[in-house]
């Protein structure tokens, strides 16, 4: 079965990148579409930081006029600003290899990451969605969750999960 268009979630996180490289092989076999998905908080925005200069040197004493200077303005101060999305974009920008510059697309979704994905897959019509696991297990798992399970099992097409332990194993779901 041909694929033509996989859908590559990513947390930037070696794992992810590990799985990237599958994707990369089967978008390259298939020659496929890929589009490369990071998936932010809801509550993820922009952050706004004013920077002031510190104040110059106190009142001096004119000399000629024979009194007190007035006290310096103040500077206007710096404004940075930090876009967690331009952020993300630009580093999912820097993941796509250069020969797939035609056929990769960048994308961010908001929200919980598998209903992201899950979102994603369906409103691109994506035919495979490759997708790293962090391994979690025991209590870890109980109280994190998995985020690949639960696109596993909501998923509209399959999905293969990479694993990065020693010899990473790739498995298909559908």
């Amino acid at each position: 079965m041909p694929f033509r268009h996989l859908l590559v979630p990513t947390d930037f996180s070696e794992p992810a990148n590990h799985a990237l490289r599958y994707a990369m092989e089967e978008a390259t076999l298939h020659n496929a579409r890929v589009t490369l998905l990071h998936v932010q908080p809801s509550d993820a925005g922009t952050d706004v930081y004013y920077v002031s200069g510190a104040q110059a040197a106190g009142a001096g004493f004119d000399l000629v006029a024979g009194g007190r200077l007035g006290t310096p303005p103040m500077p206007e101060p710096t404004v940075i600003r930090r876009d967690y999305s331009d952020e993300a974009l630009t580093k999912l920008r820097d993941l796509v290899p250069e020969a797939g510059r035609d056929t990769w697309q960048v994308a961010l979704g908001v929200g919980r990451p598998a209903d992201a994905i899950v979102r994603v897959a369906q409103d691109r019509h994506v035919d495979l969605i490759v997708m790293a696991t962090h391994g979690r297990t025991g209590l870890e798992h109980v109280l994190l969750g998995s985020v690949a399970e639960r696109v596993v099992r909501m998923a509209p097409c399959p999905v293969l999960t990479v694993r990065r332990t020693g010899e990473a194993k790739p498995q298909r779901d559908g």
